[in-house]
């Protein structure tokens, strides 16, 4: 058989696009962007996002493969071209994000765990670009599907701030002592006590507002204080 019987012509290769999912996952997890994945394949970049969400809740081990291999800096010769964008990088914290809900069945909260914890400050910093307005209507839709995500960031913030506030007063003048973090025993206190425990973590770094410190001392004497070992 010669060289020239192995050439097609033009009209005899490939046409159309490339559907072969395993292929777009396979292309993911050596570090090929979904956008050139989806360039190269022919196909819309969200069906190349959904392939890769979807075997992320299957396998969250394999997403983490695929993440160290992200983090590699590209050859010198090609580093600028697949260089990931802010909405790529977005969507895979996402991916993350929504691998770690199904695992769990919530969202994550800041002393869960360290995975938690950093899942908990991205979707803090999602919550910041939703108030500001930054967030794109596809993004606010995706965190939509993970549940209520915005929290306490509904409606006026201070008047918020101040009905927290009081909630943990009453709290104390029933029950006498401080609500705790126990989901699993005490879940009615959860709120409550993560919103006692973000003041007390402001306060250790100083980034409490003055006049709210104030208060808080004022309504909450020994606020500031960890708990001490609740009885079972």
């Amino acid at each position: 058989m010669r060289f020239d019987d192995l050439i097609l012509v033009g009209e005899e290769y490939p046409q159309g696009a490339c559907e072969n999912r395993q292929e777009w996952l396979l292309m993911y997890s050596r570090g090929v962007p979904p956008a050139v994945i989806a360039r190269w394949c022919r196909v819309d970049v969200r069906r190349v996002h959904r392939a890769i969400d979807r075997q992320a809740e299957r396998d969250p081990g394999w997403f983490d493969r695929c993440w160290l291999l992200h983090d590699r800096p590209a050859p010198n010769g090609s580093r600028r071209r697949y260089r990931r964008s802010r909405d790529q990088v977005w969507w895979e914290h996402y991916a993350v994000m929504a691998t770690y809900v199904g695992r769990v069945g919530g969202l994550p909260a800041q002393n869960d765990s360290v995975e938690a914890r950093v899942l908990y400050r991205w979707l803090e910093n999602q919550r910041r670009s939703h108030d500001a307005g930054r967030l794109t209507q596809d993004k606010s839709e995706a965190l939509d599907r993970l549940g209520e995500w915005v929290g306490t960031r509904k409606g006026n913030p201070e008047k918020l701030w101040a009905r927290r506030l009081e909630q943990v007063q009453q709290f104390r003048d029933e029950s006498g002592r401080f609500p705790v973090y126990d989901p699993r025993r005490r879940p009615d206190e959860r709120v409550l006590a993560v919103w006692l425990g973000r003041q007390r973590t402001w306060s250790r770094k100083g980034r409490l507002r003055p006049d709210r410190q104030e208060t808080l001392g004022r309504v909450l004497p020994g606020w500031d204080r960890s708990r001490s070992a609740v009885e079972a």
